[in-house]
C-alpha cells in the first residue's frame, strides 16, 4: 500500500530547496561518492515504518538533502528502489523521490513504472542495499555505502 510522505510544509522540496539546487550540477564522480551511514539507516528503514510520523519524514527528506547537497533537480535520482523485508508476497518497494513522494511496496508479481523495472532484480539481488534510479542512470549502493553506476 502507498504511504504519502515528505508532504509536511516544513519539509517541501518545492519551495526553497528547489531554488537553492537548481543552483548546481552532481557530476558522476558526485554520485558515486560513498552513501553516509544515516542515509543508509534511514533508507533501509522504511519496512520497520520508522517514517510514519513527522520527525522521520523531517530525517529523511534532511539526509537525502545532505546526500545530493545542492543538486539541480535533473541531478537528482526520480526514486529509490530496495528490497522488501514484509515478507511474502512484497519484493520490493520504492520510494519516489519526484512529485508524488510516496513510498510503495510492490508484490512479486506487480509491475512497476518502467524506470524501476529496469532495476527491479538488482534491488532484489542480496549484493545490494538500495538501487538509485535517475533519468539516465542507475546507481547501486552496497551495504557499506559504496557507490557503482550501471
Amino acid at each position: 500500500m502507498a504511504r504519502i510522505i515528505l508532504q509536511n510544509e516544513n519539509i517541501n522540496l518545492d519551495t526553497e530547496k528547489r531554488q537553492t539546487l537548481a543552483t548546481s550540477f552532481i557530476s558522476d564522480r558526485d554520485i558515486l561518492k560513498k552513501r553516509s551511514k544515516k542515509y543508509l539507516d534511514l533508507i533501509s528503514g522504511l519496512d520497520a515504518k520508522t517514517l510514519t510520523d513527522t520527525k522521520g519524514m523531517n530525517e529523511l527528506i534532511k539526509a537525502i538533502q545532505e546526500e545530493f547537497g545542492t543538486a539541480e533537480l535533473s541531478s537528482l535520482p526520480l526514486g529509490i528502489l530496495s528490497k522488501c523485508f514484509l515478507g511474502h508476497p512484497y519484493e520490493v518497494h520504492t520510494l519516489d523521490l519526484s512529485g508524488s513522494q510516496i513510498i510503495r511496496h510492490y508484490k512479486t508479481a506487480e509491475t512497476m513504472e518502467a524506470d524501476f523495472e529496469k532495476a527491479r532484480s538488482l534491488a532484489k539481488h542480496n549484493a545490494y542495499a538500495m538501487v538509485e534510479i535517475y533519468k539516465d542512470k542507475i546507481i547501486l549502493i552496497r551495504e557499506d555505502g559504496s557507490a557503482t553506476k550501471l
